[in-house]
């Protein structure tokens, strides 16, 4: 059994939370316990303050360190515990972090009030602190009332079906399929017909496909947390909101882009560039690679270089370099898209200077992935000049701007390879695949 003791000078918050429904009927068959203590308690004073004024001045009032660590002390007298601190100032919690916290046998949760406790109740008398969201509440009470929700949920004998707590949205980095009931037909929406027919197979692959489709859609954040299996890539295939990365294309614009002096010139065609941003097209697995030139000896230079490459013994390397082609302009690349797609692309560019491309939108890289799922089937080509920078004044095409790549100094000169890759990894990337995996 998990044993709570909530810290609070309004414990009657929390307790009438917990009161009713599934925690409520765990309370009353000993699965779960939940207990409270109050920092008033532990006051000297006849008016039992808590709070006081905060040094150096300013609005509201602070949690006093006495009453509030010896009511910590108090709750942990009978058991270890581990102490946990309400905050908006902490780390976002999580169905992970809700697992973790379940392997406790005794967890003190301590919710603050006011504008906050003073940090030495922190560094003396609390382990870690968690937030529920980056918004603000008046106390901690609800806050806690959510975290012994979620960590009951987990706990044996709270659930009727333990498998009902795995098979819901953040149990995995997907959220939950949507889900039906009598009647089979409401205000004309029928439920899919799939799901009536009995075929357990094809139900479970429904409601995996949905699972994605709802999670890349709805939380492009979670769908960033997930490696697709073999089997997740079939059923995605025929979701083309899910994957923008297989109708994106990047281009390496030579002409028209600007040199130090901001005339527009044609650069040349490198070997490293050509090799290294086709190697990072092919692990975000994009559809192409145009590398823009109107000069045709660069043109068969490039398609020069991509066939030796190809010729290597290492398919891997061969692969990448097949997905390089050549066009003489970015108008040639819109059409060959046009074509291919059955309708323009997307026009997408990058530049380290905020005063370029003031005609364009500017978005994030999480926002253009968004936009693009929610239009299946159109196309993305994203544009990285060389030299100096593309020549905005004469790229009309251009319709977004993505928010530049830029670090904390002000100097910001990445070659055009780096800043290929980690835009790419910021659009199409897995985030903290090792975590996940391992």
């Amino acid at each position: 059994m998990t044993r709570f003791t909530v810290v609070s000078i309004l414990p009657e918050i929390v307790d009438q939370a917990l009161a009713h429904g599934v925690v409520g009927r765990a309370r009353a068959a000993g699965a779960l316990a939940i207990g409270f203590v109050n920092p008033r308690d532990f006051t000297t004073d006849r008016h039992r303050s808590v709070d006081d004024t905060p040094y150096g001045g300013g609005p509201g009032m602070v949690m006093k360190c006495e009453p509030l660590v010896a009511a910590i002390e108090s709750a942990c007298a009978a058991a270890p515990a581990h102490r946990v601190l309400l905050s908006p100032g902490g780390r976002p919690l999580d169905q992970a972090r809700v697992r973790a916290l379940a392997a406790h046998e005794h967890v003190v949760l301590v919710c603050g009030r006011y504008e906050g406790v003073d940090e030495r109740v922190i560094e003396t008398a609390i382990d870690e602190e968690l937030s529920i969201g980056d918004f603000v509440l008046t106390g901690g009470e609800l806050a806690a009332a959510c975290v012994v929700d979620a960590v009951a949920r987990l706990l044996p004998g709270v659930l009727g079906d333990a498998a009902s707590a795995e098979d819901e949205s953040f149990s995995s980095p997907l959220l939950e399929y949507p889900q039906y009931t009598r009647p089979a037909v409401f205000r004309e929406r029928p439920v899919p017909e799939l799901l009536a027919g009995g075929n357990h197979a094809a139900i479970r692959a429904w409601r995996r496909r949905e699972s994605l489709r709802r999670t890349a859609v709805r939380r492009p954040d979670l769908f960033a947390h997930l490696r697709l299996t073999k089997e997740d890539e079939k059923l995605a295939g025929g979701l083309p909101e899910l994957d923008v990365a297989s109708r994106t294309t990047v281009a390496l614009v030579h002409h028209p882009v600007l040199d130090r002096t901001g005339a527009r010139v044609t650069t040349a065609v490198t070997n490293l560039d050509l090799h290294d941003i086709a190697r990072s097209a092919a692990t975000y697995g994009l559809s192409g690679y145009h590398v823009v030139t109107p000069v045709e000896s660069q043109r068969e230079k490039a398609a020069h270089i991509a066939t030796l490459w190809q010729e290597e013994q290492k398919e891997w390397r061969a692969k990448a370099l097949r997905l390089c082609t050549t066009a003489a302009s970015i108008d040639e690349s819109i059409a060959v898209l046009t074509r291919e797609y059955g309708q323009p692309p997307v026009v997408a560019a990058t530049s380290a200077d905020p005063a370029r491309f003031v005609h364009a939108a500017r978005v994030t890289p999480a926002a253009l992935v968004r936009e693009l799922q929610g239009a299946p089937g159109v196309p993305l080509l994203v544009l990285f000049g060389t030299g100096w920078g593309l020549a905005d004044a004469e790229l009309t095409q251009v319709s977004r701007i993505i928010t530049p790549i830029s670090g904390r100094p002000a100097w910001n000169h990445l070659s055009v390879r780096s800043a290929v890759a980690i835009l790419l990894d910021r659009l199409f990337g897995l985030r903290d695949a090792w975590v996940h995996e391992h």
